[in-house]
Parts: C-alpha cells; structure tokens; sequence
C-alpha cells in the first residue's frame, strides 16, 4: 500500500531531492509530475490541486534557496569546461535541465576569455585526457590522426579547434 498524495507528501519528496542533488525548478518540476504519474498508475487518486501544490513548493524551494537556476548553471559551466567539454555541449546539458541559452551566454561574458578560447582550453584538456594528437607516440600520431578529429568531433568541438587542440601542448 503506497502513501496518499497530499501536499506534504510532495514537499518532502521535494525535500529529499534537492538534498540530494543540485537541480533546476524545471527538473524538479518534472520529477515531481512523473511523480503523481506513477502514483496515478498505480491507482491511487490524485487530488485536483495537485499542479498547484507544486507550484506552491517550487516557489517555497526557491525562495528558501534550494533552487536557483543561475547557481546550477555557473556550477555546471564550470564543472564542464573544467572536464574538457564543448560549449555546445554544456549548452545542450542546459537545455536538458530547462534552461534557455541566454544563461550561457551570460556565463561566457563573464569569463575573461572568448567561447572560442574556452572551447580551445577545453578540446586541449580533452585531447590530453584521452591522449589523442601530440600526446600519443610519435609512431602513432599519423595512423590516428583521422579517428583522433571525429572524437573531438562527435565531443561537439568545430574542426577548426579540434586542429588546434589536437597540435597544441596545455600550457
């Protein structure tokens, strides 16, 4: 027998959520939808002030400031490049979490460097960790060197970086 759906039980799974894990109101929208989906499945009733509760919760966990879309999004740009992954592809992972393109945008403003120098810093960092290009034996560089672009490639890097990465030494 599952609990009852009721206000207080969706503010604790809320609770427990975002104790657990840094989020955005969309994604914890979202968890808490698929929520009472599952429940309603189950057959339990859902109460008709359901989505209000939700928007009710959402906005306690903001202003209580477990949720801020902008600190998720600094924290994740951050963690990102730092782990040598494309622009696009932490602006895809932004999307995911329900955040539009004007938060990166803003993010790379702040930063001292272009998007095209943190996407060079990046495909750097990503070919030293993978040991692609001027990291691999001198005997190997020109078997690979093909293989070596289409994974900075399918990583979200432009050709013109992956060239770039792939002759350049971190510094």
């Amino acid at each position: 027998m599952t609990k009852k759906i009721t206000e207080k039980r969706l503010y604790n799974i809320a609770l427990y959520y975002v104790s657990r894990f840094e989020t955005t109101t969309v994604k914890l929208q979202d968890i808490l939808e698929k929520r009472l989906l599952t429940a309603q499945i189950h057959g339990e009733e859902i109460p008709p002030q359901a989505k209000e509760w939700i928007g009710k919760i959402i906005s306690r966990m903001v202003h209580l400031g477990y949720i801020n879309n902008t600190r998720f999004a600094e924290n994740t740009f951050q963690k990102m490049i730092g782990s040598g992954k494309s622009i696009r592809s932490i602006s895809y992972k932004l999307q995911q979490a329900g955040l539009n393109n004007d938060i990166l945008s803003d993010l790379i403003e702040k930063q001292e460097k272009t998007s095209l120098e943190l996407d060079l810093i990046a495909a750097i960092k990503f070919v030293k960790k993978r040991k692609l290009g001027i990291y691999r034996p001198e005997s190997t560089r020109a078997q690979y060197a093909e293989k070596d672009l289409a994974a900075l490639g399918r990583a979200g890097f432009s050709y013109e970086i992956a060239l770039k990465a792939l002759k350049e030494e971190d510094s």
